[in-house]
């Protein structure tokens, strides 16, 4: 049996989907399965490689959506999973967030309706497995690995941030710029390195040598920096959906940011058994309102980072 599953264009959405792997696997052991990306997310299809549910990842022919030869794919497949490309893709209700987490709402859009009937609580987490090392490479100091090179102390006690979602164009999604200056610098004076990571275009944070602007590193290599961290701090956004696949130690930093959201609060939010969710309610401020004190408090409770 073959089956075409794809995401839906962006970062996260193409985590959220990875359940359904296995619920393709489970439900049609001897199938083969297409992974398909679109072109202008093909940057994150370097995390997909290896992965043992996927026996081919394709990269669609246009930009946004499929062209010709995924077409010809996809008519040789026997189930083709999502919906959109038919253009018959439509959300469980308008209002979805306020009844279904992301992944549930994923399996749905792909015509999926009985996936918590086949996985388990367990299988319904994104899972992703580091076939790579981890850390900057191409550079004077070589490959970097936590556990074959105790010489390299760049990444000694680093946060990760990405600190700005959606661009930075949804207000209150995330923080402001100004929290984030006010945040870098609690962080820095309680010892830490703090690692910028994200879009170029975003603004400098800090003017201390403990801070250092990653931006300029190709996405693949911002994730194995990232994950080569402490830990991380950011609120929901695609790289922290792959943070959470790897079960990488962080903060995010949530709050009601959809239209109508009101409740299921978390249902966006990336998820992490080592992740420690600081939730807001919704107001002029955002995420702003979370204070800088409750960030330094919930460090100290990140088990992996006090081990």
């Amino acid at each position: 049996m073959k089956i075409f599953a794809m995401g839906f264009g962006l970062i996260g959405d193409l985590i959220t989907g990875l359940p359904i792997l296995t619920y393709f696997k489970k439900k049609y052991p001897d199938s083969y399965i297409y992974w398909g990306i679109e072109k202008k997310v093909s940057f994150c299809a370097p995390i997909y490689l290896n992965h043992p549910l996927i026996d081919r990842i394709k990269i669609t022919d246009n930009w946004g959506g499929v062209g010709k030869t995924d077409l010809e794919i996809i008519s040789k497949c026997d189930f083709m999973a999502p919906k959109f490309i038919k253009g018959t893709s439509e959300h469980s209700s308008y209002d979805w967030y306020n009844q279904n987490n992301l992944v549930e709402e994923t399996a749905y859009l792909h015509g999926i309706y009985d996936i918590k009937d086949h996985l388990s609580e367990e299988e319904m987490k994104p899972k992703l497995e580091k076939w790579f090392d981890v850390g900057f490479e191409n550079t004077i100091q070589g490959t970097y690995s936590k556990e074959n090179n105790i010489n390299l102390r760049f990444f000694n006690k680093n946060i990760a941030i990405w600190p700005f979602t959606g661009n930075g164009i949804e207000v209150g999604r995330c923080p402001s710029e100004k929290w984030w200056k006010a945040m870098i610098s609690k962080l820095i004076v309680n010892g830490y390195t703090v690692f910028h990571y994200g879009l170029d275009s975003q603004p400098r944070l800090s003017n201390s040598d403990k801070y250092k602007k990653l931006t300029y590193l190709s996405f693949f290599q911002q994730i194995k920096a990232s994950l080569a961290s402490k830990f991380f701090i950011s609120s929901s956004t695609g790289p922290i959906w792959i943070m959470g696949a790897y079960q990488h130690p962080g903060i995010i930093l949530e709050t009601y940011w959809l239209p109508g959201h009101n409740k299921n609060k978390n249902s966006v939010t990336p998820i992490n058994d080592n992740g420690i969710i600081i939730f807001v309610e919704k107001n002029n401020l955002g995420c702003d309102k979370i204070s800088h004190e409750d960030i330094i408090l919930q460090i100290k409770n990140l088990r992996i980072i006090n081990e």
